[in-house]
């Protein structure tokens, strides 16, 4: 995970050695991640959840078309070698406020959501996240209910 994020960060998005764009490029691709964890917990991944993940990330970062499927290939990269969320989930805790993590719940709802039917590993995935992510429980429901609309 370390080699690959240093790269993204290094090569990808070079032309900036400021500080707090590089924390915004780790969110990025924390975030990337997590959802690419979503769509890949049940066996019915599709275009529709990927479709969803490029609005979000077109919604939430300033990225064009190109880099978005930039982020998403490193993210897919990610999720293949990484064996915990543990990482990615300290550096959400690090970083972001706690509306800004509830935030990132509702995204990955949003993504289970995408194909209109929650796999029992997309629900555990999101609550084990949420855990990891301190999100409330009550936060937890919400942006479910707000996901599922």
């Amino acid at each position: 995970m370390i080699k690959n994020l240093k790269s993204y960060l290094d090569e990808f998005f070079q032309e900036s050695h400021n500080e707090d764009v590089s924390h915004e490029k780790k969110i990025e691709l924390a975030t990337a991640v997590l959802m690419i964890e979503i769509s890949l917990a049940d066996e019915n991944t599709g275009d529709e959840e990927y479709k969803i993940i490029k609005n979000i990330l077109l919604e939430k970062f300033n990225l064009d078309k190109k880099d978005i499927d930039e982020l998403i290939s490193l993210a897919e990269e990610e999720v293949d070698h990484t064996v915990s969320l543990h990482g990615f989930a300290e550096l959400i805790n690090n970083h972001l406020s706690p509306e800004e993590k509830t935030e990132i719940i509702e995204y990955l709802w949003r993504v289970a959501y995408a194909d209109a039917y929650i796999h029992k590993y997309e629900e555990y995935y999101i609550r084990k996240i949420s855990d990891l992510l301190h999100v409330s429980h009550s936060d937890y429901i919400q942006t479910k209910l707000k996901a599922e609309k």
